[in-house]
């Protein structure tokens, strides 16, 4: 169903878009080919009447009318709707923030998980540019955020590693990377948080906080926002990009391929040999060796020389 954005019932559209294939039909005909009861179809028709989809002529027949006209009519009578609304929400806007609320609406506390996963699906939904977001352990709630993902905005994460301890996380990061997210791993985050168009930033109290207590604060005053904005480019800055396109490692292949760019960017990020080959499905060994034959190919004498020539030959991205 696509145009129920528009008022119009899957029932009324079925029926619509069978007028548009005989452009002339009764409604007796349309029952019968929809195989619905006849009362169903006079209903849906006399809406699509009433929406200026479809005529009535002299006899008892329906005529649609063309969809560029029709539904083109529509759209324009919704988008000028929701101009009016739009003016309204800026007028709405501005008496919410001269209310009685904490520093002038600048700062606003939340301390249920009702109110924590409102405001995170709503402004998540309403993002127009971009999401910011710093993951770290540990997590308060178990919040998907691109399950409502906004194509009109960009999304740029930044985990701190010891949030991919959580086995979850290699597949959450794929995930995320399949639908174009950029992803980065840092050694340490100061705290969680999440930003979305440079307008508001949602954050614990307390870094470390274990539950919704105390609360979290919702951050909309433009000095306080652009100063946590200022924070998270200083840290997607320095911290490592990440590209996990493989489970595994498999012997004899050739240098460079995406299992070489996964383990190096796992150890750009800071993780221990033990802990990479856990992540890669290896052993140690099998990762301590790879390590060689990279450092033999790229003519590194040590794993930092590995690090600067991957970077520079553009193996890790930058």
């Amino acid at each position: 169903m696509m145009l129920n954005g528009l008022g119009i019932s899957e029932q009324e559209e079925a029926v619509y878009v069978e007028l548009l294939r005989r452009r002339r039909m009764t409604v007796s005909d349309l029952a019968e080919a929809l195989e619905v009861p006849v009362a169903a179809v006079t209903a849906a028709v006399a809406r699509l009447v009433e929406l200026g989809l479809a005529t009535r002529d002299d006899g008892e027949s329906h005529v649609v009318v063309p969809p560029d006209v029709g539904l083109g009519t529509l759209i324009a009578q919704r988008q000028a709707a929701l101009q009016r609304v739009q003016g309204r929400l800026t007028e709405l806007v501005e008496v919410y923030r001269k209310g009685a609320v904490s520093s002038a609406g600048e700062i606003e506390a939340l301390t249920t998980p009702e109110q924590l996963s409102t405001w995170l699906h709503n402004m998540e939904r309403g993002a127009r540019q971009e999401v910011l977001a710093f993951f770290r352990p540990p997590y308060v709630l178990d919040v998907n955020l691109d399950d409502s993902t906004n194509a009109l905005a960009t999304y740029r994460y930044v985990y701190e590693r010891a949030a991919l301890d959580d086995p979850r996380a290699p597949v959450e990061i794929a995930r995320f990377l399949k639908g174009g997210y950029e992803i980065r791993v840092a050694t340490e985050l100061p705290s969680k948080m999440i930003i979305v168009d440079r307008e508001s930033v949602l954050l614990p109290m307390l870094p470390d906080q274990t539950s919704v207590r105390p609360g979290f604060l919702l951050v909309r005053g433009q000095a306080l926002v652009h100063l946590l904005v200022a924070l998270f480019e200083r840290v997607w800055q320095v911290a490592t990009p990440l590209r996990l396109t493989a489970t595994s490692v498999t012997e004899g292949v050739s240098a460079w391929d995406d299992v070489d760019v996964m383990l190096l960017t796992y150890l750009l990020s800071g993780m221990p040999d033990k802990t990479v080959a856990s992540r890669l499905g290896t052993s140690e060994r099998t990762v301590q060796r790879r390590i060689r034959r990279l450092m033999e190919l790229a003519g590194a004498d040590s794993r930092m020389q590995l690090a600067w020539y991957a970077a520079r030959s553009g193996v890790i991205p930058s």
